[in-house]
């Protein structure tokens, strides 16, 4: 029995992985769709960074990280 449970961990951890690099290039495209949008209302400093995390409850946390030096009135085009 221990054992299979084992066999049972190794899969759900094989499975998760998988699904992680799959998000990989998602959270690229997401970082540059967010680099543009935050630029309309604010001057960013250095790079947009969008992580994706599994949790154990099968859930995404998505964190987005940005920094800017001004915020300004929003540019309509």
């Amino acid at each position: 029995m221990n054992e299979s449970k084992q066999i049972a961990k190794r899969l759900k951890k094989v499975l998760l992985q998988d699904k992680i690099y799959a998000y990989e290039g998602l959270s690229k495209a997401l970082e540059g769709d967010l680099r543009t949008l935050l630029s309309y209302y604010m001057n960013i400093v250095g790079d947009v960074s969008v992580n994706i995390d599994i949790l154990d409850s099968g859930e995404y946390q998505v964190n987005v990280s940005a920094k800017a030096n001004n915020i300004s009135a929003p540019q309509v085009i």
